[in-house]
């Protein structure tokens, strides 16, 4: 019987293995964790918001697949119209009527948004920049 420690990411039944998550489901990772900032926030402009943000951009960028960081890092624009849309739907806004209504309701969020995003996105890049680094270190 070994005394191994387990590192922390690692599957109990794979212990050399990380825990990787396919693109669609890092997307949907980071798509929760923007949700949850609009529900505490109630707006895209506080950094409550921006912490939810930059927290899902990270650790969807750090569960997905390697192969799966060139959609996950610029992802946080796209979850956010996904996000929008969907609490446009949920509060019954009339949007679908006229461009004009389309972009009355879904600018706001963007528009106080947009440096959260970046963060967002600049986070995604960090990691996606060490993931690299450590990967062609472990390939030695």
């Amino acid at each position: 019987m070994t005394n191994r420690t387990a590192v922390v990411g690692e599957t109990p039944v794979h212990p050399h293995v990380p825990v990787q998550v396919p693109s669609a489901a890092a997307v949907a990772i980071l798509t929760v964790f923007i949700g949850m900032g609009l529900v505490t926030d109630g707006t895209a402009s506080s950094w409550m918001f921006g912490a939810w943000v930059i927290a899902g951009a990270v650790a969807a960028a750090t569960l997905v697949r390697p192969v799966g960081l060139w959609v996950v890092v610029p992802a946080p624009p796209m979850a956010l119209l996904v996000v929008a849309i969907g609490r446009a739907a949920w509060r019954q806004q009339p949007m679908w009527g006229s461009t004009k209504e389309l972009v009355a309701a879904l600018a706001p969020p963007y528009l106080q948004g947009f440096p959260w995003l970046a963060a967002g996105i600049g986070a995604g890049i960090v990691i996606a920049a060490i993931r690299l680094v450590l990967r062609s270190r472990t390939r030695r």
